[in-house]
């Protein structure tokens, strides 16, 4: 096996994987008191929620995955 051929295979299981994780806050089924825990409020009556911050990180972690696989499987496309 060529390293083209490797690298978009790596690639394309980073993006399985990132997938995954983006989809794991909806298909959690297990919910805590916890989730809905407010950490500030303001004036206007805007607030963040505990599972709001713990949502973004993972959909920032998904997303740099993603991100990762395709610029590997170019990398992998354009060696192979």
């Amino acid at each position: 096996m060529n390293i083209g051929k490797l690298l978009t295979l790596i690639g394309l299981a980073l993006n399985t994987i990132a997938s995954v994780i983006v989809l794991y806050p909806q298909i959690n089924t297990k919910k805590n008191v916890d989730d809905d825990y407010i950490l500030n409020m303001d004036k206007k009556g805007n607030y963040t929620q505990k599972k709001h911050l713990k949502d973004k990180k993972i959909g920032i972690a998904g997303f740099s995955l993603f991100a990762l696989g395709f610029i590997i499987q170019i990398i992998g496309v354009l060696l192979g």
